[in-house]
């Protein structure tokens, strides 16, 4: 039996750069008809994360060489299984393997079978030889293991299968591999599916060209509000008692880098014209009539589809995280984000 065509969706990603305020517009597209808006912990990151699909098409399409693109093949493949697998006690050897994003899972079961058609389509010839390169990224128990055997004079000591592959429909065939993938996640009767972080901000229209019909919003906030909530973060669904995320900054002077760094980054590329709307936290909450259309008529939509309005995103809720500042403690740290961010604070 023939597996159905992946239906024609649209797919809208929501971006920030942490603590930023995206939450808030997941909500906002929750209430439109005909969207299927994933978990708000869920981030697909096959397109982002190293040795995904931005890196294999770096690899394969931009910068082509035998060694960079049979690489790049090795490693999505690894990392297509890590994201696949799922830890189970069960099966201590997943402990081993699973990343703990369960794919298989979320794509109801075509995650690997999609990945693997989906290699077989980019490669044009694999065989096996003696190929010194992929010895620099295996294990170091298998690289132990090739060296005994080298040393025990084993002809296939560094034998490893080579792929060749430089494809020249590589955005056809991951398009058709992403529809596959989307179209398991979507709800039925659904048009638009609602993904978080799979983008970035920093040159979204590298990742618009992955689908037939995207979109991306982008959200920023004062920095020192961004500041306060990384330093009261809480784990959700934890008890845990509020302590600084880690991952964002460490120290006042570092933030104002960090920050300064990933807004520079993100204006070195062009948006493409109707497909990118950056958007600010406090302007959403503070003139939701007004920018509430604004969304609606980049995405296409009309009132009428706005079926729950303030059911999941109530501006007047949201209003209380703007001015976090205001009573933070540390006034030394906040005044220095001031003094050092003062083009990206609102004032009010």
């Amino acid at each position: 039996m023939t597996p159905a065509l992946p239906r024609n969706l649209r797919y809208l990603d929501l971006s920030g750069y942490a603590f930023t305020g995206k939450h808030a517009v997941i909500d906002l597209v929750r209430e439109f008809a005909g969207y299927t808006v994933a978990h708000f912990q869920f981030e697909f990151n096959l397109l982002r994360i190293q040795g995904g699909i931005r890196d294999l098409e770096t690899a394969l399409a931009d910068d082509w060489s035998p060694i960079r693109s049979d690489a790049a093949l090795r490693r999505f493949r690894k990392l297509a299984r890590r994201l696949a697998a799922k830890n189970a006690w069960t099966n201590p050897a997943s402990w081993f393997e699973a990343v703990g994003w369960n794919y298989d899972d979320f794509f109801k079961g075509r995650f690997t079978p999609a990945t693997e058609a989906y290699l077989k389509g980019l490669v044009e010839a694999t065989w096996r030889t003696e190929w010194p390169y992929p010895a620099g990224e295996i294990g170091a128990w298998e690289l132990f293991r090739r060296k005994f055997l080298q040393q025990l004079r084993v002809p296939s000591a560094f034998d490893f299968d080579y792929a060749l592959s430089a494809p020249d429909d590589f955005l056809v065939r991951t398009r058709a591999y992403l529809a596959v993938l989307l179209d398991a996640f979507a709800d039925h009767g659904d048009h638009t599916v609602v993904m978080h972080n799979s983008f970035e901000p920093f040159n979204p229209s590298r990742a618009l060209r992955y689908f037939a019909d995207a979109r991306s919003i982008i959200v920023d906030r004062d920095p020192r509000d961004v500041f306060v909530a990384q330093n009261r973060y809480v784990p959700p669904g934890s008890n845990a008692k509020p302590a600084p995320y880690r991952a964002v900054a460490t120290t006042p002077e570092v933030f104002c880098r960090r920050f300064r760094l990933m807004r520079r980054v993100a204006a070195r590329t062009a948006d493409t014209p109707g497909r990118v709307l950056r958007l600010q936290y406090e302007r959403l909450v503070r003139d939701y009539e007004r920018t509430l259309p604004e969304i609606m008529a980049f995405l296409g939509e009309s009132p009428s589809t706005h079926v729950r309005a303030r059911q999941y995103f109530v501006p007047e809720k949201s209003a209380r995280n703007i001015g976090l500042w205001r009573t933070y403690p540390d006034q030394a740290a906040i005044a220095l984000i001031h003094s050092e961010l003062a083009e990206f604070c609102i004032e009010s």
